[in-house]
């Protein structure tokens, strides 16, 4: 059994749940403590469980709980190198016993849970993305993209669960309120994927061991789930993958734990 839930998803914040039989951890933490407490609970997941909880960047909106996360709940903490430099100061002291390095491009064990690790294109701090491996089942997490990299596309081949960003509407994005310098930042290669982007990388990437995808970190003023659901799923239609039939597709929610997948 591998499973994953979204815990809340977006730029006011990030944490998703992964679990296996023997393994629990926390993806994230980008929302206080008892916030992300709270969504635990909802899922009827003590936090006092948690094996350990892994950073995908630095940023606030995937950190800011971390730090309370590991003194509380006494879980270990794996960030990569730059990501810790860059956000130790935020997240507060945490044990020194508590503190592990996350590996830009490798591979690490819980119990029955392989964890890969691979960069992405973002401007953060040694930024990575991740595949959760238990026995025959598979199940990736890339947000927080500007670009699908040769080798991320290669990290991804055959999984049988995709959360993938979908951030924006560029036009939303371009005719809406954001300067220009930050319009420019989130349609660079090292910012953020759009919904066509997304929708063009699904059509190449889904196989047929694909079953469920899932729309991730939009954002709250350049983007609307229903949008987002239909230029994606639109896509996957002509492609011949239609949404309900031939492939699970889901959008996360912003708040409030959203998306529970199983995959047996």
């Amino acid at each position: 059994m591998l499973e994953i839930c979204m815990l809340a998803s977006g730029s006011s914040g990030n944490a998703i749940y992964v679990a296996t039989e023997q393994t629990k951890l926390l993806i994230d933490a980008g929302l206080s403590g008892k916030k992300l407490a709270a969504a635990l609970t909802e899922i009827d997941v003590d936090p006092f469980s948690l094996d350990a909880l892994l950073l995908s960047h630095d940023h606030n909106d995937h950190t800011c709980g971390a730090g309370i996360m590991a003194r509380r709940y006494r879980m270990p903490l794996y960030a990569t190198g730059p990501t810790w430099q860059a956000a130790a100061c935020k997240m507060g002291p945490v044990p020194e016993e508590m503190c592990r390095t996350l590996p830009s491009f490798g591979e690490m064990q819980f119990a029955d849970l392989t964890v890969e690790s691979f960069p992405i294109p973002h401007d953060a701090a040694g930024p990575v993305g991740f595949v959760f491996r238990q026995a025959e089942k598979s199940i990736a997490l890339v947000t927080d993209l500007g670009m699908i990299t040769p080798d991320i596309f290669q990290m991804l081949q055959n999984v049988n669960c995709l959360v993938l960003e979908a951030n924006h509407d560029e036009e939303m994005l371009k005719n809406g309120t954001y300067p220009w310098p930050l319009k420019k930042r989130i349609l660079s290669s090292r910012g953020h994927l759009s919904n066509h982007h997304a929708a063009d990388f699904l059509t190449d990437i889904i196989s047929p061991v694909t079953t469920h995808v899932v729309l991730a970190h939009l954002s709250e003023h350049n983007n609307l789930p229903q949008l987002a659901f239909n230029t994606v799923g639109e896509k996957l239609t002509t492609a011949g993958c239609e949404p309900g039939r031939a492939i699970s597709l889901e959008v996360a929610r912003r708040f409030g734990p959203s998306c529970h997948i199983c995959l047996t």
